[in-house]
């Protein structure tokens, strides 16, 4: 899907990144419409992306998972435990506090329930713990069966929302290992054409009030929005805006867990003020809730202030390498 390999790689970066902007993007509006009421327009474009932002995290998750699974078991566990398993722990015990919820009965739901917004690791974690016992299963196979199981469990609930994301987790790890066969399909005009007419139609969907989130009856729309980005984002090339969302995409950990805070944190102060209402909230909370994952981010890219690493890895199971910008700008000094 590029012609080069930092293309190849680069563009899940983006969307990866662009996925986290709208995870962002809808926090920021739910917290202003709790605080002052719906805003004209924000809502609207969060109902309408909101089918497709977790399955589209799923499903560049799960590319990821045929190199993973292709290591020795004990490094492939210790990296999931230092880089997913550690975060979620320790971000899921700091918003409980900050929340003044760290009750112990809540601290023991972190293992078997998520009980903050940090699911998506959560999930990620039972995904990854499935996958290497499994890893000599079709992974379209494991597919269909999450989608099948999602059919039978209650709607709406924890367990049919994580087998439906299932789905598109061992999707995309199929998609990784037949990236002709995927390519051939999206070139293909009416392809494109089915794709984002299903796409806007399950979306639209949800606008109007459809039972559509995490539904297998509408995971056709769902599978034409991946379509859809799968053709866009490889043919965006190269510039500060794709640069700057691939950076977003691989700290994507980084403005997963720490963006909400900052942004109830501003509307906060706003209300204490009498602004909440005003204009311009919801760009600030969004300033907020991207510059200050933005900041850590960059401190922990360039490995060297350990609290900060600390707080996105366990050093001592796995040692990420530095970037390369900063070991080039090392070697001219």
């Amino acid at each position: 899907m590029g012609d080069t390999a930092h293309t190849r790689i680069g563009w899940l970066d983006s969307l990866r990144g662009v996925a986290i902007l709208l995870v962002v993007l809808l926090h920021a509006g739910e917290a202003l419409r709790v605080a002052v009421g719906p805003t004209a327009g924000v809502d609207e474009v969060n109902l309408f992306l909101e089918p497709f932002r977790m399955p589209v995290l799923m499903f560049l998750s799960g590319i990821l998972l045929p190199q993973s699974v292709a290591k020795p078991g004990g490094q492939y566990f210790a990296g999931k435990v230092s880089m997913v398993a550690w975060p979620y722990l320790l971000w899921s015990v700091i918003i409980l506090a900050a929340s003044g919820d760290i009750r112990p009965v809540s601290v023991l739901q972190i293992f078997y329930l998520s009980p903050t917004y940090l699911w998506y690791l959560w999930f990620i974690l039972v995904f990854y713990a499935l996958a290497y016992p499994l890893r000599r299963v079709p992974p379209l196979a494991v597919a269909a069966v999450g989608l099948g199981v999602s059919l039978l469990l209650p709607d709406g609930s924890r367990p049919e929302t994580m087998a439906f994301l299932s789905a598109f987790f061992f999707f995309g790890a199929w998609c990784a290992q037949h990236p002709g066969r995927v390519e051939r399909a999206i070139l293909h005009p009416w392809v494109l054409v089915v794709a984002t007419g299903s796409a806007v139609a399950v979306g639209l969907l949800n606008v109007f009030d459809h039972e559509v989130l995490y539904r297998a009856e509408y995971v056709w729309g769902v599978v034409g929005g991946l379509a859809v980005v799968c053709w866009v984002f490889p043919r965006l090339g190269t510039n500060r805006a794709t640069s700057a969302l691939e950076f977003v995409g691989r700290y994507s950990i980084v403005f997963y867990v720490a963006h909400l805070g900052p942004i109830m944190i501003t509307l906060a102060l706003a209300d204490a003020l009498g602004i909440a209402g005003a204009w311009f909230m919801l760009p600030a909370l969004l300033l907020a809730g991207v510059g200050v994952p933005l900041g850590l981010a960059w401190v922990y890219s360039i490995r060297e202030h350990a609290s900060v690493n600390l707080l996105f890895e366990l050093p001592a199971l796995k040692r990420r390498p530095r970037e390369p910008a900063r070991r080039t700008r090392r070697a001219r000094t």
